[in-house]
């Protein structure tokens, strides 16, 4: 199942309303829906058929009919635990995967969710006694929404279901508009609806006689002060973690592929796949088009086609069965960003949604249903440029200060452009304010800017504290001496589930696509987050203990290759093909009619990026999804009409092999 959502009420639930969910998320489960009402509960699942394809689509109920569950994921460990439960007493009526949370809530009440191994959005309705659990699996690869509305209470998959209900009010979320403007996402409990929110990875909640609770039930721990196992043992432990995790995800009655980029993640993820089941993979990647207009296209094709020239070696050393897509980088373009910001659902400033759409629309073209990733494998083995440098700063800043502050920093921000690592180290230097040490490495867009862009004061004045309030805790918590590891920690608990798993999981599922990520399983996380960062950045390198682990596996050459991230031209297109766009929803008018920004600051933006060349790309594009998404959702002006199919996506591409 791969779609959930229902309504609750003090009275009696909305059955029609929750049909209306169905048919709104009918992308994530296109083999068919069921709902059920029981009084004041309604709820409902759709199904992407991946286990079990002759089971029923929708609610799934234990033996007598007491506890009923909706699901969207996959639980990995099932069969062991169909087992347990089995021997235990109870009787399965499916095959599938979805039984076990039934029968394991009969048998284990809320610590079910401990025994759970997978990824998964969650709806269990006890009916004796009256409760509603929800819970979002620990890395949250897949999103769960939810509202209160007086007495009433709805959930779903994808926001746009809760916006059914005609009593939604469509408001912008200010204080989640800061961390948007700052990170690109919003954490939750917010999202850019006022009123609506979304659970954290690894929490569950309960609607029970009225009242509404939170927990977490895992949370990760990062403590690299205990004695560490020898290296080698470490790199055995990874290795023998890594397999794991990919066999578990191997499960399936359809086919199975894989997101091949030619990076180390996903490259290890494919061979590991091809050796344990024996036959050529299917992997599928994009690249891109001419970019007619475009200034040096001899340089934007080699810097952006990289990756799919080293998928194409991976896919040779491989063995796999190959498909590559070139993006036809022209008006289609402009039309079909519009289409994905509303997929999404609310604002996340991702170019990279484009990409993930066009690969999984290839996969569905090509029959193959589910996905694996490499996602998650450079927060666990300290994978970004950005830890290495900290730990440069790091040593940097054991210079005594007097020294450091007086002498070396300021002539180190002297120094000729060709050294602009150094006059960055030095600049980061000055900051030893742990979030802003943090921002240094990780914002898109700095506060500082914010007073000149708000037309309300107060929200730019608000940014640092909502900031603090949400990053400081989580910035604390690992037990480590290093920096590096404390930005790995914060990134895998915020970046990973609300920018990089929900533009995985929108994108996938707006093509019928499931997406699995065998590097987010949280036995792997613990051993991860168990290693010193010695043993993942050694002898100048990084991913050391992942690449060791892997090294028999992947090519020399992709083991070798730097860190170039999955991303298009987009700073180009900004400035071309998307520049109608701008020019419609950046516009002055616009802008001041929505009422947010100032429009002169953004008519600024424009005018520096687009026409006099500056690098403004996240400035413009962050605040370019913001006003599609506003007009999509909020003042209604942009209609979409038909959702994207992975046809429509497919056919617009310039060449296919």
């Amino acid at each position: 199942m791969c779609g959930i959502f229902g309504h609750l009420a003090s009275s009696k639930a909305d059955l029609s309303l929750v049909e209306r969910m169905a048919h709104c998320l009918a992308h994530r489960g296109p083999d068919g829906h069921s709902t059920y009402q029981d009084h004041e509960l309604a709820f409902g699942a759709g199904r992407l058929a991946i286990i079990d394809l002759t089971a029923p689509p929708g609610v799934i109920f234990n033996e007598d009919r007491q506890v009923a569950v909706v699901f969207n994921g996959e639980i990995y460990n099932y069969q062991s635990l169909r087992k347990e439960l089995e021997r235990a007493g109870h009787q399965f009526s499916t095959h599938t995967d979805t039984e076990v949370i039934v029968h394991g809530y009969e048998q284990w009440g809320l610590n079910v969710l401990d025994r759970l191994r997978g990824m998964f959005a969650i709806g269990v309705w006890d009916a004796s006694r009256r409760r509603l659990m929800l819970a979002r699996d620990r890395l949250g690869e897949k999103p769960l929404y939810y509202a209160h509305l007086g007495t009433e209470f709805l959930f779903a998959s994808e926001i746009k279901a809760i916006l059914e209900h005609p009593a939604i009010v469509r408001q912008v979320n200010p204080e989640a508009l800061t961390f948007y403007l700052t990170l690109g996402y919003t954490p939750p409990p917010m999202t850019m609806f006022q009123g609506v929110s979304k659970l954290a990875a690894g929490q569950f909640l309960l609607v029970e006689q009225g009242r509404t609770r939170i927990e977490s039930y895992w949370c990760p721990v990062m403590d690299t002060q205990r004695s560490p196992r020898p290296y080698p043992e470490a790199v055995k432990a990874v290795r023998a973690a890594v397999f794991e995790a990919v066999e578990s995800r191997l499960m399936s009655d359809v086919p199975l592929g894989a997101f091949l980029s030619g990076g180390l993640d996903s490259t290890a993820v494919t061979a590991i796949m091809t050796g344990l089941t024996g036959k050529a993979a299917r992997t599928f990647t994009v690249g891109y088009g001419k970019l007619p207009g475009a200034k040096n296209d001899a340089d934007l094709d080699h810097r952006f086609n990289e990756d799919a020239r080293f998928a194409a070696l991976a896919s040779k050393r491989l063995g796999t069965e190959h498909h590559t897509l070139k993006i036809r980088q022209d008006e289609h373009l402009a039309w079909l960003l519009p289409h994905l910001i509303g997929a999404m659902d609310e604002p996340i400033s991702q170019p990279a949604v484009i990409l993930t759409c066009y690969v999984s629309a290839l996969a569905r073209q090509n029959g193959v249903p589910v996905l694996l990733s490499g996602d998650a494998g450079d927060e666990l083995f300290a994978g970004y440029p950005s830890y290495r440098a900290d730990q440069v700063l790091a040593r940097y800043m054991r210079v005594p200060a007097l020294l450091r502050t007086s002498l070396l920093t300021p002539l180190l921000e002297r120094l000729p452009a060709r050294f602009d690592s150094l006059r960055k180290m030095a600049q980061k230097s000055r900051q030893t304010d742990p979030l802003r040490h943090y921002l240094h490495w990780n914002r898109l867009n700095d506060p500082v800017r914010f007073p000149g862009l708000f037309q309300d004061e107060s929200l730019a004045a608000s940014t640092i504290p909502t900031l603090e309030r949400r990053l400081l805790p989580l910035l604390n918590a690992p037990r480590t001496p290093h920096f590096a590891d404390r930005i790995a920690f914060t990134a895998l608990n915020l970046w990973i589930p609300e920018d990089s798993n929900m533009r995985v999981d929108k994108m996938a599922m707006s093509m019928s696509i499931e997406a699995r990520a065998p590097l987010e399983d949280h036995l792997l996380v613990d051993l991860a987050f168990s290693l010193p960062l010695e043993y993942k950045l050694r002898a100048g390198d990084f991913k050391r203990v992942f690449k060791d682990a892997v090294a028999d596996l992947v090519p020399p050459e992709i083991l070798r290759r730097e860190k170039v991230g999955f991303f298009p031209p987009a700073s180009e297109w900004l400035r071309t093909i998307l520049r109608p766009l701008v020019e419609t929803y950046l516009a002055p008018e616009r802008v001041a009619a929505v009422g947010i920004f100032r429009p002169e600051t953004v008519s600024a933006l424009v005018k520096a990026h687009v026409v006099e060349r500056k690098y403004e790309l996240w400035s413009l594009w962050t605040l370019l999804t913001f006003h599609l998404w506003h007009a999509i959702y909020i003042s209604g002006d942009l209609h979409l009409g038909q959702k994207i199919t992975p046809a429509d996506v497919y056919t617009a591409a310039e060449s296919v092999g």
